[in-house]
């Protein structure tokens, strides 16, 4: 399977733009090694982070210390991709700096005052999938989906191949991220764009559309495919960030 590394920042000072690509639960920098070439093929520089999702301790603020830390050596026109359970980190990022635009990716998103979890069973329209919802009701203080429930509700548009490999990188997730209250304040007044896929089982279509409208009164992009789709789609993926920026080619 893939073996350029999601954290290469080779070739950056030839780059137009930055992308910081900050990945969702339960899995990590690897599941950008597909996007980041295509990226770095449309003329631009990507690098993935590496959350401490298996920490117990490490909630939204810690999570988003990592991200700052990556990019320090990025210079200036960063933007923050944050794919499902990064759209919990990236907001944070942009309040405490400057960020050139924050994409989020399928992903959820921080609501002032409330935890994720209060938001979910608070608004019940906007419920994810039965699957990814179940794992949260595992004992313990962290959940991974099993390996047929992740190929079902993550990678099900994947190749087989694809899939064997996104399943074996698979790894527990700490709920903090989930149960705390965001340390979010307020929105950052920095530029965003949202995408949503079609096909995702974990956060299906509508309950991401009713969100988007609901915290920002806009409808999100949608593109084909289901819930990664930086490893079923990643040129396309790859495309529509940079087109995104409005960032050279």
């Amino acid at each position: 399977m893939p073996d350029a590394p999601a954290s290469s920042a080779e070739g950056r000072g030839r780059m137009t733009q930055q992308f910081l690509l900050v990945h969702g639960g339960q899995q990590g920098a690897w599941a950008y090694d597909l996007l980041i070439p295509e990226i770095r093929r449309l003329g631009h520089g990507a690098l993935a982070v590496e959350l401490p999702a298996g920490d117990p301790d490490a909630g939204a603020a810690e999570y988003s210390d990592v991200v700052e830390r990556a990019m320090d050596d990025l210079g200036e026109h960063v933007v923050l991709v944050g794919h499902s359970l990064g759209g919990l980190t990236i907001p944070l990022v942009a309040a405490r700096r400057p960020v050139s635009r924050l994409i989020f990716v399928c992903a959820a998103y921080p609501e002032p005052g409330r935890s994720h979890m209060q938001v979910r069973n608070e608004e019940p329209e906007e419920a994810i999938g039965i699957g990814p919802s179940s794992a949260w009701q595992q004992a313990g203080d962290s959940h991974v989906l099993s390996p047929d429930a992740a190929r079902e509700y993550f990678f099900h548009d994947c190749s087989p191949e694809i899939q064997e490999w996104a399943v074996s990188k698979m790894r527990p997730q700490s709920r903090k991220p989930l149960r705390e209250i965001t340390p979010l304040q307020s929105w950052p007044d920095t530029s965003r764009s949202l995408i949503v896929t079609t096909e995702d089982r974990c956060i299906p279509r509508e309950s991401a559309v009713r969100t988007a409208q609901r915290l920002f009164g806009e409808a999100p992009i949608e593109l084909p495919g289901g819930h990664c789709p930086m490893l079923s789609r990643p040129a396309m993926l790859a495309r529509t960030l940079v087109d995104l920026t409005g960032a050279k080619k």
